[in-house]
């Protein structure tokens, strides 16, 4: 009897399904991720980064690092560090934007310094933050915590360019003296004094800038932190008054809890961002001298004017003879000009008389 043939295998041609599904499956993921982030009212920030920690148990995607995306760059990163009102969530939780703002700020304070609009004032990065140095003299009269006008509007050409990047970012005011006893019955020793001027520039700040008290810490540290290079606690560079714009990982490690812009509505975060945009334009525009000011409103209104009137496309054209017998070094050598015609390429209105 014949042996029974053995039936052959067909190949599974869909197995490409299972590929197919758990790809659909990743990709509505993602977009449900991505539709979270895209509302507005950051409450349930909070929920999601912790969700995403459990369920992939690696770095969240929040935090811009490796994640099961290939290490993809964070969400929050993606936007412009540069941009000039930026996300509050993007201040409180993107490291990159944070870096990038603190580099620019510092590149700008010294192209500002390098001009003279910001003497006797410098910046550098530490572990800790950007610190942002005050040459006392530029800010205080001697043996007083009183903030010249001059003084003022220091503060506030500093105080734009961190507003326009940190409203939710812990800051130190430190007032530094040298060693000098000090000679005043307001002021008993250089503790008070260095105190008290740390304190005057904290409620300017927050006076003028509407920042949020809980966000400054006053200290005065006398003369026990002289620079490193100074030549001795009494040489008057000691003098001075920095701000500390410390990193949201330091003050995390290290500090005391902090303005979360998760626990703000979506009402709240839009008033913020309103104030701080309008402070931003009012300081600025404090800053243009009344004669620039002034200019500046004529230019607006002359290229308004401009816009409603219908403008010609003639071309105008200047002529000008010049005489044949001027006499040139080396004329035999060059041609004869006998007439020069300059063209002007320009839309003026059709009506206008220049007297030509």
């Amino acid at each position: 009897m014949a042996k029974k043939k053995i039936p052959e295998e067909h190949e599974n041609l869909e197995r490409w399904l299972v590929s197919y599904g758990d790809f659909i499956t990743l990709l509505f993921a993602t977009f449900v991720v991505l539709y979270a982030l895209a509302q507005v009212d950051a409450s349930d920030f909070a929920k999601l980064e912790e969700s995403l920690k459990n369920a992939f148990s690696q770095n969240t995607l929040l935090e811009g690092q490796q994640s099961v995306l290939d290490g993809s760059q964070s969400i929050f990163d993606q936007q412009q560090a540069n941009s000039f009102i930026p996300s509050l969530m993007l201040e409180y939780i993107s490291p990159k934007y944070e870096e990038a703002s603190f580099n620019e700020i510092e590149t700008q304070i010294k192209e500002l310094s390098e001009i003279g609009e910001l003497d006797g004032i410098s910046s550098k990065m530490t572990d800790k933050g950007l610190l942002i140095t005050f040459d006392d003299k530029y800010l205080f009269s001697s043996a007083s915590a009183e903030l010249s006008p001059h003084s003022k509007k220091l503060l506030d050409k500093v105080g734009v360019l961190i507003c326009k990047k940190f409203v939710l970012h812990s800051m130190r005011i430190e007032g530094h003296t040298d060693s000098s006893p000090i000679k005043s019955g307001k002021y008993p020793s250089n503790w008070e004094l260095s105190a008290a001027r740390a304190s005057s520039v904290v409620r300017y700040l927050i006076s003028r800038f509407k920042f949020s008290p809980h966000l400054f810490t006053a200290i005065g540290y006398a003369d026990t932190r002289p620079l490193e290079t100074a030549i001795s606690p009494n040489d008057p560079a000691n003098r001075r008054v920095e701000i500390l714009i410390l990193k949201n990982s330091y003050v995390n490690s290290y500090e005391t809890r902090r303005v979360s812009a998760a626990e703000l509505s979506k009402s709240q975060q839009e008033a913020i961002q309103k104030q701080r945009a309008d402070i931003i334009k009012k300081v600025e525009g404090d800053a243009i001298s009344p004669a620039a000011l002034k200019l500046l409103q004529e230019n607006r209104e002359r290229i308004a004017k401009q816009k409603k009137e219908k403008l010609s496309d003639k071309n105008m054209e200047l002529y000008s003879n010049i005489d044949k017998d001027i006499k040139r070094e080396h004329a035999e050598d060059m041609p004869e000009v006998k007439q020069r015609v300059i063209k002007l390429h320009s839309n003026m209105p059709e009506d206008e008389d220049f007297g030509l």
